[in-house]
């Protein structure tokens, strides 16, 4: 009884489609805004990753002295 219930009311608040309703086509506008936030989303996804490489490089020479030396080593030799 509890199933039959809820699908009765699952019937009443979903609503139904008959056929394909027709789309409206996606102004230029759109297309240029969308793209220009995905372009700006992607490049600040690659400035931090690129920030934090950068921060565990200068954590990882500033806690051990071998890889300061090493690194010193692989900069002066070049």
């Amino acid at each position: 009884m509890n199933a039959k219930a809820n699908k009765n009311s699952v019937n009443r608040t979903t609503k139904e489609t008959k056929g394909k309703e027709k789309q409206e086509p996606i102004s230029p506008d759109y297309i240029v805004r969308r793209l220009n936030e995905d372009v700006r989303n992607s490049i600040l996804v690659v400035s931090v990753l690129v920030n934090l490489f950068v921060l565990i490089g200068w954590l990882v020479i500033q806690v051990s002295t071998r890889y300061d030396a090493a690194l010193i080593y692989y900069l002066h030799n070049r």
